[in-house]
Order: C-alpha cells, then sequence, then structure tokens
C-alpha cells in the first residue's frame, strides 16, 4: 500500500507580528490606524474557536482589502473563553499583512512599535506557529 504525505505549507506568505498592549483592542486601533495610515474598522464577524469550557470569539479589525489586494487585520488573542494562540500567550494581539503590496517587515514592525498604546511588538514566523490558520479566518 503506498503511502501518501500531507503538504503542510498550504499557509499564504503573510506577515505577522505579536503585540502587547494593556488597552482595550478599539483604543490599540485607533493607535495603529493613525501609525500606519490605514483604516482598520470592526469585522461583523469575529473568529471562532472551542475554549475550555465553551465557544470564544476574538475580536477582529480589518482593512477591506484595496486596489492593491493588500489586506491588514488586528486580531485579538484574549477572551473570556479562551485563548486563541495558547503558544503565543504572551501576545494580547496579532497584527496580519496579506497581499503582494503589504509593506516591508521591518518597515511595518518599526512603524507597529512607534504606535502610542504598544508595549512590545515582535515579528513571528506564520509557519512555526501551531494553529496559525486561525489568523486566516
Amino acid at each position: 500500500m503506498a503511502k501518501l504525505k500531507l503538504d503542510t505549507d498550504a499557509l499564504p506568505d503573510a506577515q505577522v507580528i505579536a503585540i502587547s498592549s494593556h488597552v482595550n483592542d478599539y483604543r490599540l486601533c485607533w493607535s495603529l490606524n493613525i501609525s500606519l495610515g490605514i483604516a482598520l474598522a470592526r469585522r461583523k464577524r469575529d473568529i471562532e474557536d472551542q475554549g475550555p469550557e465553551q465557544r470564544a470569539f476574538f475580536p477582529v479589525f480589518s482593512q477591506a482589502e484595496g486596489d492593491d489586494g493588500t489586506c491588514i487585520s488586528l486580531i485579538g488573542n484574549h477572551a473570556q473563553e479562551g485563548i486563541l494562540l495558547a503558544s503565543q500567550r504572551q501576545a494580547d494581539y496579532f497584527l496580519v499583512a496579506d497581499g503582494e503590496n503589504r509593506p516591508e517587515a521591518a518597515e511595518l514592525l518599526e512603524k507597529v512599535r512607534a504606535a502610542e498604546f504598544v508595549l512590545a511588538a515582535y515579528a513571528l514566523d506564520l509557519h512555526g506557529i501551531k494553529g496559525a490558520y486561525k489568523l486566516l479566518q
């Protein structure tokens, strides 16, 4: 019987920045909008995941895809019902930039760190995170 190997490289080449912040999501979103010159707005549908006891809902703020196909999203990592990515427990939010004309990684990280309510920010490798597909919902 032949063995088949599942190709796990189905994730797109997106930039992910983990953010630690002490403020509410809408306030951080406002700060990032100013720092990055974007227009993040709350998405109608949150990311759902199974928490330890019940379903957990994680807020998502997205910028509508422009003519260049770039999409930027801010995703909350903590909810009362659980944590979206348990391996990244120290991160409060994730900024995901996807598309061909997205900003350079170093430039994006520098602008995120310059935002008013960001305590710490660091780049993550999307392919090295268990459960990273959750950030792309």
